[in-house]
């Protein structure tokens, strides 16, 4: 079943319904063909309601029920720490690459003999308890009510649908909406995304967040909007989760952007780098339009469209998306009083990548004083200079971006091998992460290398632009107290990203597990905050500063 379809298909014959008693009856009669022991209901049954799962001969059936280790089921490929499975139902044998056991009776030599099924094991300990209904209010006056636990024999669930998927299918999609034009596709999409992250998101009690609310309030401005703001609306559904992992994103990339680059300094959108120099701009300019507008204004308008656990990651991202658009579209910006035309021509995410790669990844200071920029520096390049780094007085480390895949570096920093488990994946059984049973916990169980370097002074640069792996890095310097860290708090997310694909290719990405502080504390929405805060200032970037690693030398040399 493609469930993105169902979401467009059922919110379009409901959209239709004129009272609860035709809704109820549009209920029944579009899941009757996918879930035949399903049952709505206008008041709550009853607590001896039941339904019959189970034949009354048994022999060779076997209970079988979802257990997600995260999510894997309908998400994108990618990420195989996460995984979905249907316990006793058929799997292929190892080797047998065939998908599923239907019509594993034919005498088609292509189709798999039966022997070469079996049942698929569970992932974990637990299970929805059998014989009962999860029941459930899912709107004014309308319950449902579900076995989670159905019988299965030979591939085949019991009671057997008296309508078949495929041609229902096929039927139903000749009348259900295809874009975003219609109102029921962006329903069932935005219906679709509440119900992923209303299941299997990790951080709605952290966070605080009333996710009924959101979908309540989402509902409603769709219904008064339009396509145009289809997917703006996606966005600030989303924007509530408060996770740096999540985007929402179409099938053509918006990060095009003009050879500048900018950030958020002191209230100001401040021109950092100029990459055309036939452009009369300067780093340190002030913008003070697009296209006629205010970046203050733009600021406060992106408030609500931004998925940000933390004023750094929300001031570093919106100065991007406020430049940044389709390849080749043109803008204005006023600076000084005059206004410079500008084109989006340059893919922005990978211009920082070609400059991340020319930029240095070591530097050797005066004073014995060693500067790595982590973003950049590979951990080939590490251990071809520890032989400096042995003989410092004082390493500095920057962490203001993403880690060049060289975290071994750390286990030249630990005198002890690391146990602690700061990662954690929750285990999935009940709908509405309801009764968890438990949850699998990793950490990268690191150990000292020689040669030692935790007995040099150790300063870390942070910022807000320090996320995810980033974070991982950072909860060992904070963890094993293993550096001074020095800037502002990172963005306080971290967590192996997960995504899912919507009708018309709009993909969201979100954060699937919860990671924690290793003392255990919470990480999602803090980050880890510096012992010695440092602030950017305009001035700074007019006369080429980097005020961080100013104070990183500083203190190194005291």
């Amino acid at each position: 079943m493609d469930w993105g379809w169902f979401s467009v298909y059922g919110s379009g014959q409901v959209m239709q319904c004129q009272n609860k008693e035709e809704l109820l009856q549009t209920m029944q009669r579009i899941f009757e063909p996918v879930a035949p022991t399903l049952v709505f209901s206008l008041a709550e049954p009853s607590s001896d309601f039941s339904i019959e799962i189970k034949p009354a001969n048994d022999e060779g059936f076997l209970p079988v029920y979802w257990q997600h280790f995260g999510v894997s089921k309908d998400m994108n490929t990618g990420n195989p720490l996460y995984r979905s499975v249907r316990v006793n139902s058929l799997q292929a044998a190892e080797g047998n690459q065939n998908e599923s056991p239907k019509n594993q009776n034919s005498t088609d030599n292509n189709m798999v003999a039966k022997a070469e099924w079996t049942p698929t094991p569970p992932l974990f300990e637990g299970s929805p308890q059998e014989n009962t209904s999860w029941t459930k209010k899912i709107g004014k006056d309308l319950w449902i009510s579900m076995p989670l636990v159905l019988y299965s024999k030979d591939g085949q669930t019991y009671p057997k649908s008296s309508k078949d998927i495929e041609a229902f299918m096929t039927l139903e999609e000749q009348s259900t909406a295809t874009d975003a034009s219609a109102i029921s596709f962006r329903y069932g999409n935005l219906i679709n995304t509440w119900n992923v992250f209303q299941h299997f998101y990790p951080y709605f009690t952290e966070m605080g967040i009333d996710w009924v609310k959101e979908l309540e309030e989402s509902l409603i401005r769709t219904y008064t909007g339009d396509s145009d703001g289809y997917m703006d609306e996606l966005r600030r559904l989303t924007s509530a989760l408060k996770d740096n992992h999540v985007s929402v994103r179409g099938s053509e990339s918006p990060y095009f952007a003009p050879p500048i680059d900018v950030a958020w300094i002191e209230g100001q959108l401040v021109i950092t780098e100029v990459y055309d120099s036939n452009l009369d701009l300067t780093p340190g300019d002030t913008v003070e339009k697009i296209n006629g507008t205010s970046p203050q204004k733009l600021y406060k308008d992106m408030k609500p469209l931004i998925s940000a656990a933390t004023q750094g990651w929300f001031d570093y991202t919106a100065p991007i998306l406020m430049i940044t658009g389709q390849l080749n579209t043109e803008f204005n910006i006023t600076v000084a009083g005059k206004t410079v035309s500008l084109k989006r021509k340059l893919n922005y995410y990978a211009q920082k990548d070609s400059i991340k790669s020319l930029t240095p990844g070591y530097k050797f200071l005066e004073n014995g004083i060693v500067y790595l920029n982590l973003d950049a520096v590979s951990m080939d390049t590490i251990n071809q200079i520890m032989p400096q780094l042995e003989k410092s007085k004082a390493i500095i480390a920057d962490v203001r971006g993403y880690p060049n895949s060289n975290h071994d570096f750390i286990n030249h920093l630990i005198s002890k091998k690391d146990e602690h488990k700061w990662m954690q994946v929750d285990h999935f059984i009940y709908p509405d992460q309801q009764d968890i049973p438990g949850y699998s916990d990793f950490g990268w169980d690191m150990e000292p290398k020689k040669p030692f370097l935790g007995d040099k002074k150790v300063i870390v640069i942070t910022d807000g632009r320090a996320v995810s792996y980033a974070e991982s890095y950072l909860g060992f310097i904070e963890g094993y107290n293993l550096a001074t860290i020095i800037g502002q708090p990172s963005s306080g997310t971290n967590g192996n990203v997960n995504s899912f694909t919507l009708p018309g290719d709009y993909m969201i990405s979100f954060t699937g597990m919860r990671v924690l502080k290793h003392d255990g504390s919470q990480l999602h929405g803090i980050g880890f905050l510096p012992d010695v805060y440092v602030e950017r200032t305009i001035e700074g970037v007019k006369s080429g500063r980097d005020e961080f690693l100013e104070k990183a030398i500083e203190l190194a040399k005291q």
